[in-house]
């Protein structure tokens, strides 16, 4: 059975893009510790579908590769991808702050085995899978349809105009 957008797998998936692979699996309880370069633990109430969690990773990780990120982690790069906040405070509070049920872990690989190779790691450190449900409000804006997720997406977008 396909799992819907709006609900965060918990088997991972992996989406291949011209910079390597994006890894995306829901997690019921996170890692008690987690120090890497390219990985993100981000709280449910941060994204509004998988779809809109996967393009901000793209953003961040992009914006990491070409020196326009405001942010000096990725973490902290996709929160801002994802929430359109420039305010760093903003971004580490709702990043730290939970208020979801669950979290997604996002990475950015160079090719499979490094991510098969990061889960076993996430995992051996106390980290148990789950699918999670997104529950992430975008702010309204007066343009577009009104589609949750596309708004989602265009809150994190209007950051890239002001890079």
């Amino acid at each position: 059975m396909q799992s819907s957008l709006k609900e965060i797998p918990d088997k991972p998936r992996l989406f291949k893009s011209k910079y390597g692979f994006i890894l995306v699996v829901g997690l019921k309880h996170p890692p008690n510790s987690m120090k890497q370069d390219l990985v993100a633990i981000v709280p449910s109430n941060m994204f509004s579908s998988l779809r809109h969690l996967v393009l901000a990773a793209l953003r961040a990780y992009r914006s990491i590769r070409e020196g326009v990120n405001i942010a000096n982690a990725f973490s902290y790069e996709l929160g801002i991808c994802l929430i359109g906040s420039r305010e760093i405070s903003k971004v580490i509070k709702a990043m730290r702050g939970g208020g979801g049920r669950g979290y997604a872990l996002v990475s950015v690989c160079e090719d499979p085995l490094e991510c098969r190779s990061l889960l076993m790691s996430i995992l051996m450190k106390g980290a148990r899978l789950g699918k999670v449900e997104a529950l992430y409000k975008p702010r309204k804006l007066p343009i577009c349809s009104g589609n949750e997720d596309v708004l989602a997406m265009e809150e994190g977008a209007l950051i890239e105009l002001d890079r």
